[in-house]
């Protein structure tokens, strides 16, 4: 098992709450505690028209109202991309627009995805109105001159809507009537994991408990390679794309443990996000992103001395916890 496990270098980017500052007095945004978790622009090429940004709050109920108005959480949260977007489309005459990827509950949720252009963008800030600046913290993803990528952390004065006591039902309505827009990796279907065999492979090999999925987020059609490799002290589970494939191109993700293993410890090269989730049943873990040739997404948590790990290549948060929430519920093999 020695030379199998994944390490990643990773930039320490544990959950940080951003309080959004108040508004006027008379604001319908008027607010306290309101969070992010995480805000990551990927400004790789600032050539691209279109550019991603992802938008991550701690919460897990996004329809609950906040301080007492009529304004949901994920009112304020569509509010707070339309400001953003508005101060970047100002800075870059050049560009269209930006895709936001919005996530609750620290990544685990995929709450959709929103194109907004910078022509809605400025469309609706003289509608509302812009208030009070408030500093916004944005980890801007980045390529250096040499074309490494690298990542900085970037506060922003950034002015906010005014939505003001009579216009939080128009703010409202505008928000409905702007729904996401269709995500064919959110809607793939899951197959399911070979768990009695694998776990056939394992059994009488290895001294720890053994957690498989039953499922993974993969369509039927895909057929997955695997290539299980078990010791005393823990298992590893390597999963690739086509019948006896073990290149890199091939690499789907593992399922692995180990015992007296740490969590993967957050390093202080830039890479992508670190922070902690909660799995089935309660279970504290962490997921990360580590970026090189490819991305590789990982959830770690632990159990009685033994370190398990998911990860999955370009693959997203929602993806991976769901093979360790499967593994979990399914019980000790």
């Amino acid at each position: 098992m020695r030379g199998r496990w994944l390490f990643a270098a990773i930039f320490a980017g544990v959950v940080t709450a951003f309080t959004l500052a108040l508004l006027t007095p008379n604001s319908a945004l008027a607010r306290t505690e309101l969070s992010i978790t995480e805000i990551h622009w990927f400004n790789f090429s600032p050539k691209d028209s279109w550019q991603p940004i992802q938008f991550i709050v701690p919460d897990r109920n996004t329809a609950k109202s906040t301080g007492g108005r009529k304004l949901r959480l994920y009112d304020v949260h569509i509010a707070k991309m339309f400001e953003i977007s508005h101060f970047l489309c100002d800075r870059d005459r050049a560009s269209e627009g930006y895709n936001w990827s919005y996530q609750a509950e620290n990544g685990n949720i995929e709450m959709g995805r929103f194109k907004i252009s910078c022509n809605l963008a400025r469309s609706i800030a003289p509608a509302y109105g812009l208030g009070k600046s408030e500093i916004t913290v944005i980890r801007r993803h980045f390529n250096l001159k040499n074309s490494r990528p690298s990542i900085a952390a970037e506060k922003y004065s950034i002015p906010t809507l005014n939505i003001a006591k009579n216009r939080v039902l128009q703010w409202r309505d505008f928000v409905q009537k702007f729904p996401p827009t269709p995500d064919k990796l959110a809607n793939q279907a899951n197959s399911s994991f070979p768990a009695s065999n694998i776990f056939r492979q394992i059994k009488g090999k290895t001294r720890v408990p053994v957690f498989l999925p039953n499922i993974l987020p993969l369509s039927d059609t895909q057929q997955v390679d695997f290539d299980v490799q078990a010791g005393s002290y823990g298992y590893i589970v390597g999963m690739y794309l086509g019948k006896g494939c073990r290149a890199g191109a091939c690499y789907f993700g593992t399922i692995e443990a180990k015992r007296n293993e740490p969590f993967s410890p957050p390093s202080q090269l830039p890479q992508d996000t670190y922070r902690s989730i909660e799995l089935a049943g309660g279970i504290r873990g962490i997921y990360f992103n580590n970026c090189g040739a490819y991305c590789t997404a990982f959830v770690e948590w632990q159990r009685l001395g033994v370190l398990y790990r998911v990860t999955r290549k370009n693959g997203r948060q929602q993806e991976v916890v769901e093979i360790a929430n499967s593994a979990l519920q399914a019980g000790q093999r």
